[in-house]
């Protein structure tokens, strides 16, 4: 009964204390909407987008195993002068576009020119990209509903896990998410606007083609999703010729066609087979390395990565769908619905490929947090709220056992400061949940921000850059930096071949299959350090043997976990003698 009783005070609470700041639709235009937000708004999400995303930025190691290739392969960019053809080592990786390695190569050669194995420049365009997703957020937000909804939207994606793990990491999905924000709020401009001119379709075919030179055809998803969706409910769309689509077809391919000509000639066709056939349709219908995936798997995930707003996105599900009448909550559905659909389909799954449909998600449980959730105020049963915060609590339960708990499995020893941070969390999620059920809306945004913001920071900046047992390529150079007498020298791995390792050893190390290919590398080069695989050390003997030249171990011996597939690793390191042996010749 006293649960029961909760739930009403929460919902009725919530009623009373329901936004009056936003602006609705009438007709097919908007009200003045987005003249509510000032910059000083703009400014304050900058901020806490940057005190989410800074910490770890550069204490953090390279990750395996996406970060790593797009990193490598942009330093080779770098190294050769060579912008059109993209490599990985020895290795041609034509699996995404070039755009995310001109940017990562305009970050590095502007900020960090003579340290090209530190990761830290090669991760500023993510950071950039999640920031300008999360203003654009508020800004289509502001046009749709009115300025605290779009100001609370950008708080909401600025806080979710999955947009501030993307935001550190050199890959490709920070920056497209940035793209489609621009893309969507010039579409929702020429949608709801009048007098939507010649900038808004500017900005719409420049971020498209931006998009497309990112990530290929996957920003095409959100855009084809919102139109089809539009054309079922609305039946005609006359609003899309104010995006000038007779002029802009035309300049969106002189955006994108130079490159993909020169690097299909570059590579003879290859580029087109493996980024179309290989890449892309492979994780549509094949699942690719990683398996197949049920649908239903984004929904799963999504209290989760969502988090700490996933509450708040849950409840909201309901009168999302009551308003869908209304033109911008329509609007929103339509990007969010059709492409999920399509995600949750495709066989291949990851938790960030749902992104581009999280700003929607944060429109909507923006405008319904503020409006008071009043479908749910009407419901006489009381199950469907109760479950989403017992779930909501579970997780965030999960996430602060999981950070305090992980130092000691990794490590072997706890870590005080995340213990303290995990408390705070929970704290902050308890504060948040008290606040909302008063209905004190900014006391409970205020706690769960800082919360997460806190939890994440440390989480990021001090406990994952410590657990060392799961950062076995920064181990390697440690360690070989210590042990060999060469100034300069190369590595050979055998059986570890994650990428991260070619990364921070530079573009002449050799990832080899098996003990005999590290043999041979070693006696051509005695600056070599080798790096053996315990499953592969009598092999890299018995090959060793056949050489004049025998390696000698190094004393060093290196274990952990290989985060790129999660096995435990065990591994030797072995050097060459620097006078190399003389055998003489007998008469």
């Amino acid at each position: 009964m006293q649960t029961v009783f909760s739930l009403r005070r929460l919902f009725a609470s919530c009623a009373r204390y329901r936004s009056q700041m936003d602006s609705r639709f009438r007709g097919n235009d908007v009200k003045g909407a987005e003249k509510n937000l000032t910059w000083r708004a703009y400014l304050a999400l900058v901020l806490l987008c940057l005190c989410f995303y800074l910490p770890g930025i550069v204490s953090l190691p390279p990750t395996d195993r996406d970060e790593s290739f797009f990193a490598q392969a942009t330093k080779q960019m770098i190294e050769t002068h060579d912008y059109v053809d993209i490599n990985f080592l020895g290795t041609p990786r034509y699996k995404k576009p070039v755009g995310i390695y001109w940017l990562q190569s305009f970050s590095v050669r502007a900020l960090n020119p003579d340290h090209l194995d530190e990761i830290w420049a090669y991760r500023v365009p993510s950071l950039i990209g999640a920031v300008i997703a999360v203003l654009m957020t508020a800004a289509l937000g502001t046009l749709l509903f009115g300025g605290m909804t779009g100001f609370v939207a950008g708080v909401m994606l600025a806080s979710c896990l999955d947009l501030d793990i993307e935001a550190h990491l050199a890959k490709t999905d920070a920056a497209l998410l940035a793209s489609v924000m621009v893309m969507q709020y010039a579409l929702a401009r020429a949608y709801s606007v009048a007098k939507a001119g010649w900038k808004n379709a500017f900005a719409f075919w420049t971020a498209m083609g931006i998009g497309i030179l990112l990530k290929g055809p996957i920003i095409l998803l959100p855009f084809f999703s919102t139109l089809i969706w539009l054309r079922c409910t609305d039946k005609k769309l006359p609003w899309f010729k104010r995006l000038k689509p007779i002029m802009g077809l035309p300049y969106l391919l002189m955006l994108i066609l130079p490159w993909f000509i020169a690097i299909n000639m570059a590579s003879h066709g290859r580029f087109a087979e493996q980024a179309g056939g290989h890449d892309f349709l492979a994780k549509l219908w094949q699942g690719q390395d990683r398996g197949f995936m049920p649908p239903g798997y984004y929904v799963l995930l999504f209290p989760a990565f969502f988090f700490p707003f996933s509450l708040f996105a849950l409840l909201a599900l309901p009168d999302a769908w009551k308003a869908r009448r209304d033109h911008a909550v329509n609007f929103l559905l339509g990007w969010i619905i059709p492409s999920w659909i399509v995600f949750e389909i495709a066989f291949t799954k990851l938790p960030h490929y749902v992104l581009p449909v999280y700003p929607a998600i944060a429109i909507l449980t923006a405008k319904f947090f503020l409006d008071g959730f009043p479908a749910l105020v009407a419901l006489t049963k009381r199950w469907f709220p109760a479950t989403i915060i017992g779930l909501w609590t579970v997780i965030g339960m999960g996430f602060a056992i999981a950070a305090a708990v992980l130092p000691y499995i990794v490590n072997g020893a706890l870590d005080p400061l995340q213990i303290a941070c995990s408390l705070i969390l929970l704290i902050a999620q308890g504060a948040g949940l008290l606040f909302f059920v008063q209905g004190k809306k900014a006391a409970t945004l205020v706690s769960l921000v800082c919360g997460a913001l806190i939890f994440s920071g440390v989480a990021f900046a001090a406990t994952a850059p410590g657990l060392h047992r799961l950062w076995i390529a920064r181990e390697i150079m440690d360690e070989a930096r210590r042990v060999t007498p060469c100034p300069h020298f190369s590595v050979v791995s055998a059986g570890y071949q994650e990428p991260s390792l070619g990364f921070l050893a530079g573009t002449g190390t050799k990832l080899v299959p098996n003990g005999t290919f590290a043999a041979a590398e070693m006696q051509h080069d005695h600056c070599r350090v080798g790096v053996i695989d315990a499953h592969l050390l009598t092999n890299f003997l018995y090959s060793s043997s056949d050489f004049p030249d025998q390696p000698r171990p190094a004393g060093s011996v290196i274990e952990g976990v290989n985060t790129g597939h999660g096995a435990g690793t065990k591994l030797f390191l072995y050097v060459m003698p620097q006078t190399p042996i003389v055998i003489p010749a007998y008469p």
